[in-house]
């Protein structure tokens, strides 16, 4: 059940990352182009749909948001992401790699596609592109801590792990776990340094 929480609350950024937000009665806009107001309902019934773990549902309302217009990466980022949550990493690539043509900076496509990078084992390929997110978006704290798990799990770069949790935790001081990891790290580090 958190990891709906979670789900959802990275789809709503994705949305609002992207620009794509509407007011009750106005109109939303990305890239210049409107999007209308059926649009826009149009997505947030894709978006309940998948809340609801109705993905069958929900991939084919965003693939008819999608299939609309090719102005906006928020449909491809979503359907990436509901495409991943059953397990076709296939289509959530696919998706990606469109909305990343459509948005070559958007933040939350990178970091996606870089956790999709890292679970098909290319890790030099996703350190390079959370490297570059996080110089373009230095406080998008999500790509630290990827970062951070990236280098100390898979990469046993345990001085790039604790540079990306010192970011992270910077940027969210709150987060007992960030602390946790900077100490843990810090002291790996030290015992590296000193055989």
């Amino acid at each position: 059940m958190e990891s709906q929480k979670v789900l959802g609350a990275v789809l709503i950024a994705t949305l609002l990352l992207s620009g794509c937000a509407s007011s009750p009665g106005g109109d939303a806009r990305q890239g210049g182009a409107k999007i209308s107001e059926d649009d826009v309902a149009l997505f947030q019934s894709a978006m309940m749909k998948i809340e609801q773990e109705d993905y069958q549902q929900g991939i084919a309302l965003l693939n008819e948001l999608a299939g609309r217009s090719r102005e906006s990466a928020v449909p491809f980022i979503n359907l990436a992401m509901a495409y991943k949550k059953q397990g076709d990493s296939q289509k959530a690539e696919e998706n990606l790699l469109t909305a990343l043509e459509i948005e070559p900076k958007n933040p939350v496509a990178n970091n996606e596609y870089a956790i999709l990078l890292r679970e098909s084992g290319r890790f030099d390929e996703s350190r390079a592109l959370y490297e570059k997110v996080i110089t373009w978006y230095p406080s998008f704290a999500l790509a630290n801590r990827n970062l951070g798990v990236l280098c100390d799990i898979y990469l046993r770069d345990y001085s790039c792990a604790l540079e990306a949790y010192r970011a992270y935790s910077a940027l969210l001081p709150d987060d007992e776990d960030a602390r946790m990891w900077v100490s843990d790290l810090e002291w790996r580090v030290k015992q590296q340094g000193g055989g």
